[in-house]
C-alpha cells in the first residue's frame, strides 16, 4: 500500500507519478485483521483506498478477497521520508 500512498501524494502535489524528486514513504503503522483462511491456488483481489492525506502522512485501507469473500483487511499509515533520510543517487 506504500505505492498507493505515494500515488496519492503525487496526485495531491499535482505531479506525475515517478517525476523527480521522488516521493518516498516508510511504514509508520500497520494493522491487519485476518478474518478467514485465505485459500491457495485461487486469484486474490486486493482493493485499497486512500482514507486521508495530511501533510506528509497518508492513511490507506485495504482488503484481500478470495472467491468474493474478504479474507483480511488492514490499514497502513505511510509517512513521506524527510529529505535528509533519502539516499543520494
Amino acid at each position: 500500500q506504500l505505492i498507493r500512498a505515494a500515488a496519492a501524494a503525487y496526485r495531491a502535489a499535482g505531479r506525475e507519478m515517478g517525476t523527480l524528486p521522488p516521493l518516498r514513504f516508510v511504514t509508520a503503522a500497520l494493522q491487519v485483521e485476518y478474518l478467514r483462511p485465505t485459500p491457495l491456488g485461487v486469484p486474490l483481489e486486493i482493493r485499497g483506498q486512500v482514507q486521508e492525506i495530511k501533510g506528509r502522512k497518508v492513511i490507506v485501507s485495504a482488503t484481500v478477497s478470495a472467491n468474493g469473500e474478504v479474507c483480511a483487511r488492514g490499514q497502513v499509515v505511510a509517512v513521506q521520508m524527510p529529505e535528509h533520510m533519502k539516499p543520494t543517487v
